[in-house]
């Protein structure tokens, strides 16, 4: 396994959860691309799920949530010294070098993913409108200011 595959297994581990509630792949895209400034490719995101599924960090349910393991959450909580959550799948992929990592054989298809994505993109789009929609009052350069009266 390569580098970029443990650090997208890492950056996975740190975004998801442990215990009865699982994180879709539409929950799951925010956290990546905050995390990453980059939203992941199917077969990224593929090849690190079936990395944390092989290795039993993670669990995926039938329509693709996905959970830490015990073993997963001991992982994560091992992290020390990281100073915010940008630094902490660094931390978790330098502990995942260090492991017997298996890959379970799993195939994400292609419309969970796409339709994932979608939402993620149509939403931050909404959200970007949203907010031009807001600067109303913002000072815009090309216009002269009014000017004072005199007197």
């Amino acid at each position: 396994m390569d580098r970029t595959d443990m650090d997208d297994a890492a950056t996975l581990v740190t975004l998801l959860h442990y215990g009865k509630r699982s994180s879709s792949l539409r929950a799951l895209l925010p956290g990546w691309d905050m995390l990453e400034a980059d939203v992941p490719s199917r077969e990224r995101l593929e090849t690190a799920i079936a990395i944390l599924v092989g290795s039993r960090l993670a669990e995926v349910d039938s329509s693709w949530g996905m959970r830490l393991t015990e073993q997963g959450v001991q992982l994560k909580q091992s992290v020390k010294g990281a100073r915010g959550m940008r630094e902490i799948p660094a931390a978790i992929s330098d502990l995942l070098v260090g492991r017997q990592l298996s890959r379970a054989t799993l195939r994400l298809p292609h419309e969970v993913f796409d339709a994932a994505r979608e939402d993620y993109l149509d939403a931050a789009q909404r959200r970007a409108e949203r907010r031009s929609r807001h600067r109303w009052w913002w000072p815009d350069p090309s216009r002269n200011r009014p000017k004072k009266p005199s007197g």
